[in-house]
């Protein structure tokens, strides 16, 4: 047996349905009206920037540029014809009571933030991402459990955005857990882990790879769960900034142009700094390299040369050995071979000295076949020294694959990618000079550029290691590259 139920909407119901969908619709309207009635047009010449110190804004210590957060900001503010007006922050709270309350029209991001839900607020895309690691000093026992947190003295950076991490660890760990002291991100918080003041301490994993280097024995213990992503922050309110900063962030995401950005401040950094590595580095620094130092700053005047650049060569070349030779029978500091040293009159490959200005020359001869062919700034310096490696030829060559490949052959970034196809037969047979074993080229040159940047650090710190380096940083030649 079955039973239906037939029920009839009266009209006087359906009448209702209506008058509530239409008074919805108006309500709707109405808050829709009212946002954009409040939205304004930004007329000024100006743009305020709110900004926590860090290496991202200020690359103090790094010789590849501004920052990464800085060099977006002002090609942004070239693009639409702005002047950026940077505004120093206590806290990053304090940042995000200025934005809402028009005193910012943005707000660059720190590991951790905790952004409001609010409609007047617009993120960007986010362009980095990562973990936060505790860390501790090599010369203390590490952490055994997380436990081992809540019974010690832990160190955090003085930033309000690490509050909402040490709630999450309490509230996994039951236990009230607060820091001993809260220092400024960068120097002097890994000052406090170096000199042993405090057994532990929770920094982002980007700003730790960064300072890994100048602190071998801070090392990481733990990886917690907590992630972080960053991407600006700016106010909607405005609507032709809100339109171009939607419009920069998608242009330079489709064009490459983030990509090149984020390969030159961080693509050279290895997987994981070997501390012993470190170690051997500084030594070096301040037991070997002071024994060439004199020759270094003759030669890079001559050839117009970083100093330090050399520097960074010599010690991926040699470790500053000069009776060292390759597994290929290429000897001596700058390991130049027997061809090239012909060409370039080197009686000696063994002496150092030769060594060092026949190499500085060679360099210099590279730039300046870079520059014929159109690359320009760091890129003409990345592919120089992967033509240092394994010649001029493999370079030419790696750029018809990056063409092939649709990557801008005038770009080490894509060069990175093409290089180690001229390994691989199908490639290696439809170019000039054939195989070689392009990954090596690669390493070469990341390995130089990661060394590159630590001796900038080191110089600019006064660092014991680098007293004998002080006086490299003055002879700089005026065009390098910024």
């Amino acid at each position: 047996m079955s039973y239906r139920l037939n029920y009839c909407i009266s009209s006087k119901e359906i009448a209702a349905i209506i008058c509530l969908l239409l008074v919805q619709g108006v309500l709707v309207f109405w808050y829709e009206y009212s946002y954009r009635m409040e939205l304004r047009q930004w007329t000024e010449d100006t743009i305020r920037i709110g900004f926590k110190p860090s290496q991202r804004v200020d690359a103090n210590l790094s010789p590849y540029g501004p920052g990464l957060d800085r060099e977006l900001v002002e090609l942004f503010c070239s693009r639409n014809g702005l002047t950026p007006v940077w505004v120093e922050l206590q806290d990053f709270r304090q940042g995000m009571e200025k934005l809402i309350n028009h005193d910012l029209q943005l707000l660059l991001p720190v590991p951790g933030m905790q952004t409001p839900d609010k409609k007047s607020l617009q993120r960007g895309p986010v362009y980095l991402e990562g973990r936060f690691l505790v860390l501790h000093n090599q010369w203390r026992y590490p952490l055994r459990s997380l436990e081992d947190l809540c019974a010690t003295d832990v160190v955090v950076p003085g930033r309000s955005a690490f509050d909402k991490i040490l709630q999450d660890v309490r509230e996994v760990l039951q236990c009230e857990l607060e820091p001993s002291k809260r220092p400024e991100p960068g120097k002097d918080f890994f000052d406090a882990l170096a000199e042993r003041r405090f057994r532990f301490g929770i920094k982002d994993e980007k700003n730790y790879t960064f300072w890994k280097g100048f602190y071998p024995e801070v090392r990481r213990t733990e990886e917690l769960d907590e992630t972080y992503s960053l991407n600006w922050l700016w106010s909607s309110h405005y609507m032709n900034l809100d339109r171009n900063l939607e419009r920069f962030w998608e242009d330079i995401k489709n064009s490459g142009l983030l990509d090149e950005l984020l390969e030159r401040y961080l693509g050279f950094y290895p997987k994981e700094q070997d501390p012993y590595e470190l170690r051997q580095f500084q030594h070096a620094l301040q037991n070997e390299m002071p024994k060439y130092a004199q020759t270094i700053r003759d030669v890079s005047r001559r050839y117009s040369l970083d100093p330090l650049l050399l520097v960074a060569i010599i010690y991926q070349e040699s470790r500053f050995d000069p009776g060292a030779t390759s597994r290929t029978g290429v000897r001596g500091l700058m390991q130049i071979t027997s061809h090239t040293a012909e060409f370039l009159g080197i009686e000696d490959h063994l002496d150092p000295h030769q060594s060092i200005a026949g190499g500085a020359r060679y360099l210099q001869m590279l730039g300046e076949r870079m520059d014929r062919i159109g690359i320009e700034s760091w890129d003409k310096w990345f592919m120089a020294l992967a033509a240092y490696n394994q010649g001029l030829g493999h370079v030419y060559d790696a750029r018809t694959l990056a063409e092939r490949q649709g990557y801008n052959p005038d770009s080490w970034n894509g060069l990175k990618k093409t290089y180690p196809l001229l390994s691989y037969k199908e490639y290696y047979e439809t170019v000039p000079r054939g195989y070689t074993r392009g990954y090596e080229a690669v390493n070469f040159v990341e390995s130089v550029r990661y060394y590159y940047s630590l001796l900038y650090g080191h110089a600019l710190l006064s660092r014991f290691e680098a007293e004998h380096l002080g006086g490299f940083l003055d002879l700089v030649p005026s065009d390098w590259p910024q």
